[in-house]
């Protein structure tokens, strides 16, 4: 169950990035009250960012905090790396590519469990 919350927020995550990032800019006005313009990408996106805050809750509070994070962490700014390239084309560089190597060796160190 660990691993599937663990996906499930990574997606969220990342798909909430995306679409606040694909969405543009939001407007924000405090004439008149509150008054919040913001296109239905950039609203998915709020929405998924939402829900990946009250799924990461539940990881923290039922898994151990020194493998959650590390691991959410790390693929997480892989897939955003990946994904500001491949869908904005942001550069990425060699520096960039061994980041993503490293951070997947040291999430496969921190995953494995060595008897005591």
């Amino acid at each position: 169950m660990k691993y599937i919350l663990i996906t499930v927020y990574i997606i969220l995550t990342t798909s909430g990035l995306f679409c606040l990032k694909s969405g543009g800019n939001m407007i924000l006005s405090l004439r008149h009250g509150l008054n919040i313009k913001m296109t239905s990408i950039t609203f998915l996106g709020f929405i998924c960012y939402l829900f990946s805050f009250l799924l990461w809750q539940k990881l923290l509070s039922t898994y151990d905090l020194s493998f959650v994070v590390p691991v959410t962490t790390g693929i997480i700014q892989s897939i955003v790396i990946l994904i500001g390239y491949f869908f904005f084309h942001e550069s990425m560089s060699l520096v960039n590519v061994i980041g993503i190597i490293l951070v997947i060796a040291g999430i496969v160190l921190i995953s494995i469990k060595l008897p005591r």
